[in-house]
């Protein structure tokens, strides 16, 4: 392209307004619109060369032609030119980070947000359109954009009607065809953008523009709008205030209707975690669950196709689990097999504490606070619904992931295990099948005091609940750690939670017959302790009493009067069943 044809347009462009400015806007979009997709002559290259900068006769234009379209919009008042200025100005900073921060610096925020209140609707849909992409621009650009207004302006631009009449009104410009409804997809398109924003939400309430979305959303409008709403209202929603607004403005149906019918997954997705946002506060899971919500959230879990559907919709029905209404919705629906498949076919981390959080809620009568990192088992469970999770065979995938580097996914799935085993013999012999001891004693060396808490708590409900878990967790040298939290942890509720454990398995592991007549039989053979625990693979008699050396040397440096009468007890335990 020839520098002499961009001077000439800059020329034009600059102030004061000039005729031959429409012209010389057309021929600059003319110029990204013909260009090709990409290479050296792409539309980008095209656009990189409009925003360098020029110099003519002790002139010079910095930024080229970004910041003189930007200077016009308040000047430039006849409809044609306004249409050609804001069509330029799309197509110049469209997909161009750099011309977009050009456009920013020289006030296109204030500019272009006056530019919506135009009558014209093509100035209007390239105003909203170009407001998107400034939105890019980082946080500071999009609060220019909400201070001066955007919100409220971009709000009424959507919630306009491009009847018939509306439409013979604007005329034809042959020259920028005008579609119906192109404006207010537009403007959902800006909404979204700004809608993270807190001063957006804020607003958004006040100005109408939660009750606008909301509209659009059980309209008759495209795919893509549909979209940008539900993206903008999942936005809005985390700001609690707008949940109950939502509500209030008929919102959850359209919510629902776009979750079980759209075809765009994004759509369903944003309509799923709009919906989970509102499920955060308990009162108001009641009208999710009336409003139909569960069977479309199970189904996204169950044909979703990428992870962010299956986090949104985890998330919701983590949410709504926590409800003795909606477990048993979760029964009858069957979700729990459908959501356990996402443990074995999803690595994403946030899809598979989500998953862990519902299967562990559902299983627990009583209510569950998500923002507590520890479980909070309570004296009954929903047995139904672990007695899922049994004929499912899901504890096996939900031990798996005890292990997994993730602490945020190991610690939700041993809360889960902990829920689902509870007063579970059936589940507790799965936990043991599939070496939940192993793990769990693992865990007791973590440096989180709740992942440590929900540890034990899962050690109680496996051990209670089926014997060989009791013993394989004082064969592994659970009580040796449980001594140490017991005495040294800065928790209180784990010092508790260890007593208890403690309780359970005995205090030391020779306490099982089993155990001390395999410790006697080693010490009869005489095996060297650091030769037998050298051995590429220790064997089970040389676990026990490697268990039972650190119990021991665990108690040492401990005595004083606090904890003299336990240490008592390990004495005693240790004279009564180990020593020969």
């Amino acid at each position: 392209m020839a520098d002499g044809k961009i001077k000439k347009a800059l020329k034009d462009l600059s102030l004061p307004l000039k005729p031959s400015a429409m012209k010389a806007a057309l021929m600059v979009a003319d110029m990204v619109r013909k260009a090709p997709a990409t290479g050296a002559a792409g539309m980008g290259a095209v656009r990189k060369q409009l925003g360098q900068r020029y110099e003519e006769k002790a002139v010079v234009w910095e930024g080229g032609v970004v910041p003189p379209l930007i200077a016009l919009l308040p000047v430039a008042k006849d409809k044609p030119m306004i249409e050609a200025i804001s069509l330029c100005i799309y197509h110049v900073i469209n997909n161009c980070p750099d011309n977009v921060a050009l456009a920013a610096d020289a006030g296109a925020a204030k500019n272009l947000v006056d530019l919506c209140k135009d009558k014209s609707l093509i100035v209007q849909q390239y105003a909203c359109a170009a407001l998107a992409i400034l939105a890019t621009n980082g946080t500071e650009t999009r609060q220019a954009v909400i201070a001066a207004g955007g919100m409220k302006q971009l709000t009424v631009v959507a919630s306009a009607l491009d009847t018939e009449d509306v439409i013979g009104k604007q005329g034809i410009n042959k020259q920028i065809p005008y579609k119906p409804w192109q404006r207010q997809e537009a403007a959902a398109t800006a909404l979204r953008t700004l809608s993270d924003e807190a001063s957006a939400k804020e607003v958004a309430g006040e100005v109408g523009t939660i009750k606008q979305l909301v509209v659009l959303l059980g309209g008759e409008g495209e795919v893509k709008t549909k979209e940008e709403c539900a993206h903008s209202v999942f936005l809005l929603v985390s700001e609690p205030k707008n949940r109950r607004l939502v509500i209030d403005c008929g919102g959850l149906p359209p919510l629902v209707r776009v979750l079980t019918e759209s075809s765009s997954e994004h759509a369903r997705t944003m309509a799923a975690g709009a919906l989970k946002e509102i499920a955060r506060e308990r009162p108001l899971r009641v009208p999710v669950r009336k409003a139909g919500a569960m069977p479309p959230l199970v189904q996204l879990c169950r044909d979703g196709k990428g992870a962010l559907a299956h986090e949104q919709a985890t998330g919701a029905l983590r949410e709504l689990s926590n409800e003795l209404e909606c477990k048993c919705i979760i029964r009858e629906l069957g979700a729990a097999k459908d959501v356990a498949a996402l443990l074995t076919s999803s690595q994403d981390p946030n899809v598979l504490e989500n998953a862990l959080g519902m299967l562990g809620f559902m299983c627990i009568i009583g209510v569950q606070d998500p923002a507590s990192p520890v479980v909070s088992l309570s004296p009954t469970t929903f047995e139904s619904l672990q007695q899922d999770l049994f004929d499912h065979s899901v504890v096996a995938p939900i031990v798996s992931l005890t292990r997994n580097p993730e602490e945020s996914v190991h610690n939700m799935a041993v809360r889960a295990l902990a829920a689902a085993c509870l007063q579970h013999p059936g589940n507790s012999a799965k936990a043991a099948s599939a070496s939940a001891s192993q793990s769990l004693v693992a865990l007791l060396q973590s440096k989180t005091h709740h992942v440590v808490a929900n540890t034990i708590h899962a050690l109680l409900s496996v051990c209670r609940s089926y014997e060989p878990n009791r013993r394989e967790a004082a064969r592994l040298g659970a009580s040796a750690a449980l001594v140490v939290l017991k005495n040294e942890s800065e928790s209180e509720l784990v010092r508790d939670l260890a007593s208890d454990l403690l309780s359970v398995l005995g205090v030391l592991p020779s306490k099982d017959c089993t155990a001390s007549s395999l410790l006697l039989t080693h010490i009869i053979i005489g095996e060297a302790y650091s030769k037998q625990q050298a051995a590429p693979v220790v064997d089970e008699v040389g676990l026990l009493l490697k268990a039972t050396k650190e119990c021991r040397e665990a108690c040492k440096g401990l005595a004083s009067k606090q904890n003299m009468p336990m240490l008592l007890r390990l004495a005693m335990n240790d004279s009564l069943t180990y020593v020969p």
